[in-house]
């Protein structure tokens, strides 16, 4: 057989060695991708490859009948391809409902059909008139006129190229990043030889005689972008599907590396957490402050998941990265997804919480339902001396004093049991030996959980304080008292042995009998209103004041007492408040060194409250004792007549009420106290 050289030839077996050679890729590495995306181009390679060959054959023959028998492989790549390539699109795209068999029947019945017709029947007549070869200037071409199956089927690719061409362009629209251009490259390749052959066919291009198929010489141009987009853009190493997948609706970072890895793509969350990672740089560049990460995305990390900090120009941000393997495990890897999540605002309010825990004067731990210890605060070696290596794993009732261990386990067991916090107070082993007395308060994790969070306080200190200040109390108001009962029982036996000249020096002793067995009874009265659990009730003020001034006049005859009252005046007050009133009245009356003490006693209304007010000609309120109320605080210059200032302070600020001294002219003192109306007192 005779072979005639021609100007497509040489671009022809380049389309053919070029085809074969992606084809062969394809099978090679089988393993990546998506299986229906990579056996599609694997087709359309090895189509777009018998198309090419074949037809640098049939140019090349020089005798009709060898054309035609070559003509029928054209045939044969020509629709091996109208099958492979819209396999391939929709592969891509990941239509995989169009890859079923019933609708994808209306792809391959059609391309199936013709082969089958032009290896039984031939294309002459099938799809050639009157076949001739013709002079095209050097070389000879056949010329034939179309018959309408081939327009039919002519007619037919070009809808299908439409289709998928329409697919491609939206997918490029649709997408960005390598996909996008993934996409764009992909719809060049496949418009090109549709529209070179378009333009062979209108005699736009080609010879004047004859006919030549620019379709496939133009594969000789579309496998550079076919190689361009298979090896720079990682055609089979990363398909779209993969990214539909983890970027849709995604708040998270996305960053996609290739196998190489580089960066291929990334959604907005990650263009704004890494704003100078560029698409295609590597990814030691492109987290050149994350080395953790750099080894992830080029398959050198042990881990699936780990945590990273992210310098900042204010504050760094903490982020997890999950790893995920692109085609999954147990295949070969074609590429990373690295899932970033921005963790910060957790990490902080937990450095946060183990900074207070950590720092908390008190004792924290968590124990099991088995009563061990798997966590305790590093304060334990501050007020214990254990080091917290040495008590977690331990027994938590191992360190309590042997006889609280009764309460302390049944406190454990009825927390386990109740929703309610368990509250005791028991003793703690120091690590010198000696015992710590603490309040501990015992309380579940979790509802459904199987540990409890444990909370001690020391109270060691001021369980002692309390101690000497019973003692000091109990000296104050017993022992005080009775020796001044039995000093002023001496001085009055002594007026029967002294003359009038010793009288006024035991007035003074009787006074200072009178000024400290009065002292003892403020204490007293301090003492209940620091411990009593009494709350807030109505009283009548009017009918209090008004009593308490008759008693006033009662004990002390010597004192002018006046009242003016309302018929009613009801406020809400401490139960204790008439300890207050009678301090007030009394003081007035003790502390005034004149022969006649004046008081003053009267209750108004003012606005929604009620003011009592008691004047005295006395010498006043030294300064000094006022300012109890300002500085919260007694100092050691102070003396004991301020006690019952201090009485009258808190009960009048635990009613909700104000205090208030002003001086009287020309001598004297007005003590103004505010207190709330009762609920349904008219103002």
């Amino acid at each position: 057989m005779t072979w005639q050289p021609t100007p497509y030839t040489a671009p022809l077996l380049v389309a053919a060695v070029a085809s074969f050679g992606f084809a062969a890729y394809g099978v090679a590495n089988r393993s990546r991708g998506g299986r229906a995306l990579l056996w599609s181009f694997v087709g359309v390679a090895s189509a777009g490859g018998v198309w090419s060959l074949a037809y640098a054959a049939q140019l090349s023959a020089t005798s009709l009948g060898a054309t035609l028998s070559v003509n029928r492989f054209v045939w044969l790549g020509a629709a091996g391809l109208a099958v492979a390539w819209p396999a391939f699109v929709l592969s891509y795209v990941d239509r995989a409902a169009w890859l079923g068999r019933r609708r994808f029947a209306l792809f391959w019945v059609v391309p199936v059909a013709v082969a089958v017709a032009v290896w039984t029947v031939g294309v002459d007549p099938l799809f050639y008139a009157d076949p001739a070869l013709v002079d095209a200037g050097g070389y000879r071409v056949v010329e034939y006129e179309p018959t309408p199956a081939l327009l039919a089927f002519v007619g037919y690719t070009y809808a299908v190229n439409l289709f998928t061409f329409a697919v491609l362009g939206y997918a490029a629209v649709s997408r960005d990043g390598v996909f996008r251009r993934q996409a764009a490259v992909l719809f060049v390749a496949g418009v090109a030889p549709l529209a070179l052959g378009a333009a062979g066919t209108a005699g736009v291009v080609g010879p004047e005689n004859g006919f030549v198929d620019f379709t496939p010489v133009a594969f000789s141009g579309t496998s550079a972008l076919l190689a361009w987009v298979v090896f720079r853009y990682r055609l089979l190493d990363i398909s779209p599907i993969a990214r539909d997948a983890v970027f849709a609706n995604l708040s998270d970072a996305v960053v996609v590396c290739d196998a190489d890895g580089r960066v291929v793509d990334r959604n907005d969350p990650a263009s704004a957490l890494f704003p100078d990672v560029e698409l295609g740089a590597g990814a030691e560049e492109a987290f050149d402050d994350l080395p953790a990460v750099a080894e992830a995305a080029t398959g050198e990390a042990s881990d699936d998941e780990f945590r990273v900090t992210l310098p900042g120009d204010d504050a760094p941000r903490f982020l997890t990265v999950d790893v995920h393997d692109i085609t999954g495990p147990g295949t070969v890897r074609g590429g990373t997804v690295l899932l970033f999540r921005d963790v910060t605002e957790r990490e902080t309010l937990q450095r946060r919480y183990r900074a207070l825990i950590e720092k908390s004067p008190n004792v924290i731990a968590v124990c099991g339902d088995d009563g061990l210890l798997r966590y305790v605060s590093p304060s334990i070696a501050r007020l214990l001396g254990h080091e917290t290596s040495e008590v977690e794993g331990r027994p938590v009732i191992d360190f309590v004093h042997p006889e609280d261990r009764r309460e302390a386990q049944k406190a454990f067991e009825r927390a386990f049991e109740d929703a309610e916090p368990q509250s005791l107070t028991h003793r703690i082993a120091h690590d010198d030996g000696s015992w710590r007395r603490f309040e501990t308060v015992i309380e579940r994790l979790f509802a459904d959980g199987s540990e409890v969070v444990i909370t001690a306080t020391d109270v060691t200190e001021t369980r002692r304080y309390e101690q000497r200040l019973q003692v000091l109390n109990r000296v104050l108001r017993h022992d005080l008292k009775n020796d001044t009962n039995v000093i002023g029982g001496y001085a009055d036996l002594l007026r029967d042995h002294v003359d009038e000249e010793g009288d006024p020096y035991l007035d003074i002793i009787d006074r200072k009998v009178k000024t400290l067995t009065h002292l003892s009874d403020q204490a007293r009265e301090i003492d209940v209103a620091l411990h009593s659990d009494a709350g807030r009730t109505d009283i009548d003020l009017a009918a209090l004041v008004d009593r308490l001034c008759d008693s006033l006049a009662s004990s002390f005859p010597r004192a002018t007492v006046t009242v003016s009252v309302p018929d009613s005046a009801v406020v809400s007050a401490d139960e204790l408040l008439e300890s207050a009133v009678r301090n007030v009245l009394e003081n007035a009356v003790v502390h005034n060194d004149g022969d006649d003490p004046h008081v003053e006693a009267t209750v108004v209304a003012d606005g929604d409250r009620f003011r009592i007010d008691v004047a005295d000609d006395g010498p006043g309120i030294p300064p000094i004792e006022q300012t109890v109320f300002s500085e919260a605080r007694e100092t050691a210059l102070e003396h004991a007549s301020g006690l019952g200032l201090w009485l009258v302070h808190w009960i009048v600020t635990e009613s909700g009420g104000d205090l208030e001294f002003d001086t009287r002219e020309p001598t004297g003192t007005i003590v103004r106290i505010w207190l709330p109306r009762a609920n349904g007192e008219n103002g």
